[in-house]
């Protein structure tokens, strides 16, 4: 018997490679802009720098994906003082997010023992036109009812409306059934706790546990399945 029979699945970074797809992606608009490698490794740190706080902001609710993509663009150009159209370069990153990368090993297969026995949503603070693109050219969507993205929904984890449009789409079932996965204490941790609901983070890299301690911690992909059940 499961003791989730609902399971509540993040993608970027828990699932997806994130990381990889990021610097595929940023290496195709750069290349296409006539960048050499060297300059590359640069700007993607500052790239890095510009948008940190950004996502920082999305998380707070104090902006949306809507302003996001070109204001990390915007800011990068500016920093960089790269001539290139900001406009240009955000579609093109987006494109590529969209098209390139990979699943963390274990992680399609996770999925498939998990699928027969289980309901699995997605949760995803993203973009939908990368999410649902991955969902076809990763073969992902046949894991996932609902698909629930934040910039469909109009917010964004670890806020509570969030979670209120998951739960619409789920049907409203019992908050005891379900368990958040995900790798964020921020969005993921932090919403399922502020909702009331069970959670498991995925800590790769050993991170001290926070003050509020998740329901479990797992280090590795392989540690989950056996949490699901009773």
């Amino acid at each position: 018997m499961a003791r989730y029979p609902i399971i509540l699945f993040d993608l970027d970074h828990t699932l997806f490679d994130f990381n990889h797809s990021k610097h595929l992606a940023f290496a195709e608009v750069m290349t296409n802009a006539g960048y050499d490698a060297d300059r590359q490794a640069e700007l993607i740190t500052i790239f890095g720098e510009v948008e940190k706080p950004l996502w920082a902001g999305l998380e707070a609710g104090e902006l949306t994906l809507d302003t996001l993509n070109l204001s990390r663009w915007a800011g990068l150009v500016e920093r960089a003082e790269l001539a290139e159209d900001r406009t240009a370069l955000a579609a093109g990153y987006l494109d590529g997010l969209g098209r390139l990368g990979r699943l963390f090993p274990g992680a399609r297969e996770l999925l498939d023992v998990l699928v027969p026995d289980f309901r699995i949503a997605l949760i995803t603070n993203g973009y939908a036109e990368v999410q649902r693109a991955r969902m076809i050219n990763f073969d992902l969507g046949r894991y996932f009812d609902p698909i629930v993205i934040s910039s469909e929904v109009g917010h964004a984890k670890p806020n509570v409306e969030y979670f209120d449009a998951t739960f619409e789409m789920l049907g409203h079932p019992p908050k005891s059934d379900c368990v958040v996965i995900g790798d964020s204490l921020t969005s993921d941790i932090a919403g399922a706790q502020r909702y009331g609901l069970d959670c498991i983070w995925y800590n790769p890299s050993g991170q001290p546990a926070p003050a509020v301690a998740p329901t479990h911690t797992v280090q590795t992909l392989e540690e989950i399945a056996p949490l699901l059940s009773a």
